[in-house]
């Protein structure tokens, strides 16, 4: 019951979001890994430390645009952040991974990948790189 009154106030919510100009940052091709069954990419292993300063950066850059902004990365929703524009209504459900250099891998789960496809008219994926380059004491 609970889930479906959240479901309720998403869908509340979505009748009150208008399109507005659209300023587009950047587009990304989400496919499979094609080397995706060999042991490093299929052991893939988050780093708490890397995603904590990804999460970090994410947030700090959604709340510097003025952003109303959410962590629920420990619910289990398929993305780490909300982030509500209160002026035009815009909802970001935003899915955040670190990278701890400049380049990387990174994997989406299958609940984040249903929930990207599921939601693709407000799901964002930020991929923080640099988190912890050698020497960095953060």
């Amino acid at each position: 019951m609970a889930r479906r009154e959240r479901r309720r106030q998403d869908l509340d919510i979505q009748r009150s979001l208008s399109l507005q100009g659209v300023e587009r940052i950047a587009s990304v091709l989400v496919l499979p890994h094609p080397e995706r069954d060999k042991p490093d990419v299929r052991n893939l292993r988050s780093d708490p430390e890397t995603e904590a300063i990804a999460m970090r950066v994410a947030i700090e850059h959604e709340a510097a645009q003025g952003l109303q902004v959410t962590d629920v990365h420990e619910k289990n929703l398929g993305y780490d952040i909300t982030s509500l524009d209160t002026n035009s209504g815009e909802l970001r459900l935003i899915e955040v991974k670190g990278i701890s250099g400049n380049d990387g891998v990174v994997g989406l789960t299958p609940n984040e990948k249903r929930t990207a496809e599921d939601r693709r008219d407000c799901y964002w994926l930020y991929a923080v790189s640099c988190c912890k380059l050698p020497g960095d004491s953060d």
